[in-house]
């Protein structure tokens, strides 16, 4: 097989699997029946032994939904039920318009299955305190407070005796969900996209290890987790901090617009509250978008759940340098472009082996087929007079091949990254891109890069099989069509990888012949 073929065949492929797998989620089916949770701290002493199963989330009345109260903290307002002290609405200021996180108001994030109905308490800047009294003596708490730069926010849940009797807490949980909201452009992919994942130390491993949470018997959660959420491409809603560790977070499923919804929840045990005895979990939480940089700025590897795919390393790198690109030039586009020329420049070498050795294998074309009719029923004796003549040439069938399989992860580290970086979202760059993270509206960007590597083709050398060279005509058709959805942001890169790889083949036409 020849190499322009092994090229076609590849990277096409790689495309074409690549994009699908990662747009179509797997959704995992419903949690079932949990088994024993363990305990959760108590100010200062160990954790309860006892640890039954907790309930699943009880229908809420209509009642306790009534009476809302919100409170707004840096780029996001949060409306909470008072009845149920669970958030109802997060409408977060995004660069391009308002986003609200909470596609689904009926459960509520943060909703718990503590007993008794909720009012609020106190109302500060930046906290608001719930409280409930389901039985005489037993009281229980919800304060949340938030960071004013949407940062980490804390979660304290509070149950008091101040009777002068042993109080039982019934089994309750904490969940998250079900869903995440998202961007305009992307509502329509987002229940494909839909994560509850976890996080947790290995051994030998300096960052956490992220894991999607399934409904596996052999395989559930690990207690000792450092984060657990549900995210999409650009929005993040995790649990870390101490407070509640111990307990294995579940995944369960519930339906927004037919769609499967994960729901994440934590199942806390009963506990028995001695006289005068105060039990308090704390946490903290993150709700926002996934910019890479502050999850790493705020640490308990939040910033795992940012995707960078098979070639994160390159990815990360490659997502470095267009912040710091962004940073001298003050556009995201600029950044793009100069990134693609420096990578360009860094390929060269590589591009100029490949045209020269696909330009010999045009020349010996003749030969190699004059070799192939002659010892047809001999292959043995075929493949050594191929491989002689390759010597003599001074050449090999990967030669023009190899090189440009080896910009594969290039090419792929670019694409996650540009895909899910956050920092693009809403970025313009000229006249009608106005976010670089959403396909070009007119679709000029795909039809022009589609263009010039029709160009290019018809430049670089072509070898004899017709089947071969028809082929690789198509492969503009395809790349077109492929990139028409796919963010501006990447078809600016490709469109300036063709343009670089257009004005190179004519460059070596002309110094090395055609």
């Amino acid at each position: 097989m020849q190499k322009n073929l092994v090229l076609a065949v590849v990277l096409s492929s790689l495309v074409y699997i690549g994009w699908y797998s990662y747009m179509e989620k797997k959704i995992q089916p419903p949690q079932a029946a949990q088994a024993q949770q363990l305990g959760t701290k108590v100010d200062g002493t160990p954790p309860a032994s006892a640890a039954a199963p907790a309930p699943a989330a009880i229908p809420v009345s209509a009642d306790l939904k009534k009476d809302t109260v919100s409170i707004k903290a840096g780029k996001a307002e949060f409306v909470f039920y008072s009845g149920i002290a669970a958030m109802k609405s997060v409408i977060y200021q995004g660069p391009v318009a308002p986003v609200e996180l909470i596609p689904d108001q009926e459960t509520g994030f943060f909703a718990s299955s503590l007993p008794g109905a909720f009012r609020l308490k106190s109302k500060t800047a930046d906290s608001l305190e719930f409280e409930a009294s389901p039985q005489p003596g037993l009281v229980l708490t919800k304060k949340f407070t938030f960071s004013p730069d949407n940062s980490l926010n804390s979660l304290s849940i509070t149950a008091s005796n101040t009777s002068s009797r042993a109080q039982v807490l019934p089994a309750w949980e904490l969940s998250i969900g079900p869903g995440l909201g998202t961007v305009k452009s992307e509502e329509k992919e987002n229940p494909k996209l839909w994560k509850a994942e976890y996080t947790y130390k290995e051994e030998g491993r300096k960052h956490p290890t992220i894991k999607d949470l399934k409904d596996l018997k052999d395989e559930p959660a690990r207690a000792e987790w450092v984060w657990a959420g549900i995210n999409n491409r650009y929005f993040l809603t995790a649990l870390t901090g101490d407070g509640l560790t111990g307990i294995r977070p579940v995944r369960r499923e519930t339906l927004i617009k037919e769609n499967k919804a994960p729901l994440l929840a934590l199942q806390v045990p009963a506990a028995e509250l001695r006289a005068g005895e105060k039990r308090t979990w704390e946490t903290q939480f993150y709700m926002g978008p996934k910019n890479y940089a502050k999850l790493q700025a705020l640490g308990h590897g939040l910033d795992r759940s940012v995707d960078f795919g098979f070639f994160s390393p390159l990815a990360k790198l490659a997502n470095s340098s267009i912040v710091f690109f962004h940073k001298h030039t003050g556009n995201y586009g600029a950044a793009i472009i100069i990134l693609s020329v420096i990578i360009q420049l860094l390929l060269t070498p590589l591009s100029f082996k490949s045209f020269k050795a696909m330009a010999v294998m045009k020349k010996i074309q003749p030969e190699m087929q004059a070799i192939q009719k002659k010892y047809k029923d001999d292959p043995k004796r075929m493949n050594t007079e191929v491989m002689d003549l390759y010597k003599r040439h001074g050449t090999n069938p990967l030669g023009g091949c190899l090189p440009m399989l080896l910009q594969i992860p290039v090419f792929f580290s670019l694409f996650t990254a540009l895909r899910n970086s956050w920092d693009l979202h809403g970025a313009p760059f000229i006249f009608w891109i106005k976010d670089l993270s959403a396909k070009d509206p007119f679709y000029v960007l795909p039809i022009v890069m589609g263009g010039i590597m029709f160009l290019q083709q018809n430049l670089s050398p072509q070898t004899g099989d017709p089947s071969q060279a028809a082929m690789m005509k198509w492969m503009p058709v395809i790349f077109t069509f492929m990139f028409l959805t796919f963010p501006s942001g990447l078809v600016l890169y490709w469109l300036i990888n063709s343009t670089w790889g257009f004005a190179q083949t004519m460059y070596l036409q002309k110094t090395m012949g055609k």
